[in-house]
């Protein structure tokens, strides 16, 4: 799996609008908008040239850029093999011929917290049509650097107890996924479409379903 070219200047750009947490191995604070740090690794996906020539501003595609702040990538998926919660190996690529929301994430993160409960209605909503939330926790994201996976394991299954949340959640344990889709922090969302096409990035929380709903949209104009 090797690495995926950075985009250091976009996200620069992109950065004055994401709200996240920042990854470090002090005590994490929440990345107030105006503000982005600068991704540290190479490992990040590349986005196609901007196409926002279209005149159809009201699109799903440009409401996604415009409002939203995503970004495009339209670069084919990488795969990765993660655990759930029930013990059972997943690949990235079981869920081909699903719309898949990759969602990465940590417990301590608030921005995390904040649009879980959004990720949970949606889930509730739409898990019996070809629509499926992935949730990552990678264990040196969940303990800022650390490398006991049961530690994070726990961590995991203590928050999602919790809050009963019940879409899937995988235990990313030797970071195998957080090396391949990396970015400067986290909550980190990809939008992969039925293909195995990364179509979107979104640095930050989702703000509600409504967003989660418009990318889908987005993604089913492209099927059409």
């Amino acid at each position: 799996m090797g690495k995926i070219i950075k985009i250091l200047s976009l996200l620069l750009a992109l950065g004055l609008f994401a709200s996240g947490c920042a990854m470090s191995q002090d005590t994490p604070q929440e990345r107030p908008q105006g503000q982005a740090e600068e991704p540290q690794n190479e490992n990040i996906l590349n986005p196609s040239p901007d196409e926002s020539d279209d005149k159809n501003t009201a699109s799903p595609q440009n409401i996604l850029k415009d409002k939203y702040y995503f970004l495009e990538i339209n670069k084919p998926m990488h795969d990765f093999e993660a655990e759930d919660l029930n013990g059972n190996k997943i690949k990235l690529s079981d869920y081909k011929g699903k719309i898949v929301f990759l969602n990465f994430w940590a417990t301590w993160c608030p921005p995390c917290r904040a649009e879980m409960p959004h990720m949970e209605e949606f889930y509730a909503k739409y898990k019996d049509q070809d629509i499926v939330i992935l949730a990552v926790n990678s264990t040196s994201v969940e303990l800022k650097g650390g490398t006991d996976d049961k530690a994070a394991e726990k961590k995991v299954r203590d928050f999602i107890q919790q809050y009963g949340y019940t879409f899937p959640v995988l235990l990313d344990r030797n970071n195998e996924a957080w090396k391949i889709y990396y970015q400067s922090g986290v909550p980190t969302n990809y939008i992969i479409d039925k293909e195995g096409i990364v179509r979107y990035l979104k640095i930050g929380a989702f703000s509600g379903q409504e967003e989660m709903e418009l990318v889908v949209e987005a993604i089913r104009a492209t099927e059409e």
